[in-house]
């Protein structure tokens, strides 16, 4: 065997050895669920939902968070299962400017899907998220998505992010600063993650 060919026998073995390598990495990341690519994925949609994804991506892509079409179908699942108009049910976000700002007040499908996809493109900013798989950076999203009215910036200034017990106490704070006899849904982040598997 001349130099050249063992030369490439032992270019080749080391190749083939970091290839083996890489995919041992990847085993074992995978059994322990970080994967640095994996993304989580809705669950238990209705087909009145999953008629919407390929909307949900588009918009998602539109606005700079592709990495997110899951978690908005989640969302979507859990404001309206797809059976309303309005599937988002955000009507009242101030990226509304089509249609009244008042509950319902959307009567267009796909710009439901257009202002919802914007306002929770806002609310990840507002809640510092980083990355889909940012789990306390998701919540306090989640939660902003259903509150609005900065609940994010509060409950980082306060508490430093997102509790279900902060969102109990900003809820009642809105409630009697409004004279409202409730004010969103304290648990939405909760109701949500039982459509989304991290």
């Amino acid at each position: 065997m001349t130099r050249d060919a063992r030369r490439r026998q032992i270019h080749i073995r080391i190749g083939l050895a970091g290839v083996a390598a890489f995919l041992a990495i990847l085993v074992v990341c995978g059994s322990m669920g970080i994967l640095p690519f994996q993304r989580g994925r809705a669950v238990n949609l209705t087909e009145s939902v999953l008629q919407y994804e390929p909307a949900v991506s588009a918009y998602c892509e539109e606005y700079g968070i592709p990495a997110y079409s899951q978690v908005v179908l989640a969302i979507m699942q859990q404001e309206s299962a797809g059976q309303v108009v309005d599937v988002m049910q955000c009507s009242e976000s101030p990226f509304n400017e089509l249609y009244p700002q008042t509950p319902g007040g959307i009567q267009d499908t796909d710009y439901s899907i257009q202002v919802g996809v914007e306002t929770f493109a806002y609310c990840l900013e507002e809640a510092d998220c980083s990355s889909v798989r940012d789990r306390d950076g998701l919540m306090l999203a989640l939660q902003n998505y259903n509150f609005g009215n900065s609940y994010a910036t509060w409950a980082q200034e306060n508490y430093g992010g997102y509790s279900p017990e902060n969102a109990l106490e900003f809820s009642q704070m809105m409630q009697t600063r409004l004279g409202w006899s409730q004010y969103g849904d304290p648990e939405y982040v909760q109701h949500v993650l039982r459509y989304y598997d991290f």
